[in-house]
């Protein structure tokens, strides 16, 4: 049997020796079929991954573009914010002036202290700019005496000063009655002159202040449509080529975040709004008047006759006109390198990936409304057709400087004469920062914040008085860019140079690229550079810490506290922020689901400026 095996075996090895080069090769057709199903997979993968890490990366560029521009942004709101209250302290030294400083000698006006603590009755103030009082030097050049007061005593609510009758002389021969005669004549003839010497002042003076307010409103307003010019030239399409800051600062952040997958091909578009505008500002035009006694002789009498100067074209503030948002919109696109990609694919341009996004300013006050101080006389407001200037100390005043309380407060802050009684002559009893080395009591109590101004402005404090607020680096920090700040030592404030380059041709007192803060002075006239700007004419100090006004007590007077000036940066609960912060906002808001405030009277609609330059933007939700 073992033979027989032996031979079987001997038999059949050849035929399975022939049959194995046969079966050779098999294993490795299909390791080759696999390993190639496998490498395009791996390649696949490794390019899908790589697309979607490129495609990330082009989103975060994207991102970093959108909030440096609206960075940018809203330093520049806050620009604006900063001179829109440049303007509301305009309006009010205005009407401190016409209601107390030039008021202050008439009949009836409300001085003491039992006005300022509140008490007594709310006397019938003759409203007209009168300055012939105590020891008042007129345009003349005549100097009244001490104890003369036209303004009390020719008001027009007397009818002026009873004639002086010269009697007629019967006994010619009687020295006695000719000496009487010819005294009360000389008494006549003294008052007539001074009477006619203090005929034009008046009405001058209400020339003067209307020029210096005017035009200090026209300084301040210009400088805002500057800047929102330079705003709203940003333009749109290809950024690199755009020489605007804005562009430039937008397009290094996303081009600096790319990664070098992403460099090839790389584009980015600024998406302009509809329109062409990022901001849009409606001006509020006072319509007003001033009011002021005009003396002139009649017989022997000295008659004061109420007498007004109407003016138009002084702007009191701006608002940000609503339907207009301000934002900063990208597309950004880009060719990312594929480690395995088909070179025809390469050749077509694929694949090209793009990102959305955009931000906006938000959190800083530029308004109000024109319609809501209603003490500021604006044309054609219903039920109101007030032409008096004025200001509202908290909402829903309905007195503002014509308060007796506060009409008596401000006198107290004026200079006064030996005898006791405010001071009439423009040399020395009108305040004027440049006549100390400190402003003068008066002018700083009206440039503090009232609680007004505290709920609808944004309100920059002076730098140099840091301690009068919670945060004191706020009071530094909430200062934006290349703009000016004066203190209440009537100087520059020295504030940090930014370290961008400035980009406004405006030269302020720190050279080019500063907003100057404060505006040319008027020369040429009587009055020479009286209430005319200097830098400290914008200094806010809060009230607390002037004579009778203390922390306690501010609210009475209507004056803001700290807590209230610190609510506008730092709302209760938040993270603290100093004037205008920015927020990512997303594409279907812009587009579709963003409703604003159209018109005054409260109807709401979407926004007038939506993103454009990209057909596909309509089907975008981001």
């Amino acid at each position: 049997m073992e033979v027989v095996e032996n031979k079987i075996s001997k038999i059949r090895r050849p035929d399975l020796a022939k049959a194995r080069p046969q079966e050779q090769g098999q294993v490795a057709i299909m390791f080759a079929l696999v390993f190639t199903f496998m490498f395009i997979l791996f390649a696949m993968v490794v390019d899908f991954g790589h697309l979607i890490n490129a495609k990330i990366n082009l989103q975060i560029a994207a991102d970093t573009a959108a909030y440096s521009g609206a960075a940018w942004q809203a330093r520049t709101l806050n620009k604006i914010s900063q001179k829109n209250y440049h303007l509301r302290q305009n309006l009010k030294e205005m009407a401190m002036r016409v209601h107390v400083t030039h008021l202050r000698h008439n009949r009836n006006f409300p001085r003491g202290s039992q006005f300022i603590n509140g008490g007594g009755s709310a006397p019938n103030t003759e409203p007209f700019i009168c300055q012939q009082a105590h020891g008042y030097r007129a345009i003349s050049g005549l100097r009244y005496a001490d104890d003369t007061n036209l303004c009390r005593n020719a008001s027009p609510s007397v009818g002026g000063l009873p004639p002086i009758v010269v009697p007629p002389v019967i006994a010619a021969f009687d020295p006695f009655a000719v000496a009487i005669a010819a005294q009360i004549r000389k008494i006549a003839d003294a008052a007539n002159q001074e009477c006619r010497a203090a005929a034009n002042d008046n009405r001058l003076l209400a020339e003067h202040l209307v020029n210096v307010y005017v035009q200090r409103s026209q300084f301040h307003a210009n400088q805002i449509r500057e800047v929102t010019g330079w705003l709203n030239s940003l333009g749109g399409g290809p950024a690199e080529g755009n020489g605007h800051p804005i562009a430039q600062a937008a397009f290094q952040s996303a081009r600096r975040n790319l990664s070098f997958a992403n460099r090839d091909g790389f584009q980015m578009e600024i998406l302009q709004p509809e329109g062409g505008s990022y901001l849009r500002l409606n001006e509020h035009q006072m319509r007003a008047s001033l009011f002021f006694v005009n003396f002139n002789v009649q017989g022997d009498g000295c008659v004061g006759n109420p007498s007004f100067l109407d003016f138009e074209n002084m702007v009191s503030g701006v608002t940000k006109d609503q339907p207009i948002i301000t934002y900063f919109a990208v597309k950004l696109t880009a060719r990312p390198k594929m480690l395995f990609m088909p070179q025809a694919w390469v050749d077509s341009n694929w694949p090209v990936i793009e990102a959305f996004a955009a931000a906006k300013p938000f959190g800083g006050r530029i308004g109000p409304d024109s319609t809501t101080d209603q003490l500021t006389p604006v044309p054609n407001r219903p039920g109101n057709n007030n032409r008096m200037v004025n200001f509202s100390f908290r909402p829903n005043d309905q007195l503002g400087m014509m308060n007796t309380k506060l009409m008596a407060y401000f006198d107290a802050l004026h200079p006064f004469n030996g005898a006791g009684r405010p001071q009439g002559d423009q040399i020395q009893g009108w305040p004027e920062p440049n006549k100390e080395a400190n402003l003068r009591l008066a002018l700083q109590a009206i440039r503090s914040p009232t609680i007004f101004d505290a709920a609808f402005y944004s309100i920059h404090p002076d730098p140099n008085r840091p301690n009068e607020y919670f945060e004191s680096q706020f009071a530094n920090a909430i200062y934006p860019d290349y703009l000016e700040a004066g203190g209440t030592d009537n100087e520059i404030i020295q504030t940090p140079e930014p370290r961008t380059p400035p980009f406004f041709p405006t030269a302020g007192a720190r050279g080019e690229g500063w907003i100057p803060v404060n505006a040319n002075n008027i020369q040429g006239n009587v009055y020479g550079n009286y209430g005319a700007e200097s830098p400290a004419s914008h200094s806010v100090a809060l009230a607390p810490g002037l004579p009778v006004i203390n922390e306690g007590n501010a609210q009475e007077f209507g004056f803001a506290t700290r807590a209230m000036i610190h609510s506008g940066w730092a709302p209760q609960g938040g993270q603290p922020r100093i004037g205008y912060s920015v927020k990512f906002i997303g594409f279907d808001a812009l587009m579709r689901t963003m409703i604003v405030k159209l018109n005054e009277a409260g109807t709401r609609g979407p926004i007038a400026n939506p993103p454009t330059g990209d057909p596909n933007l309509v089907n975008i939700y981001h």
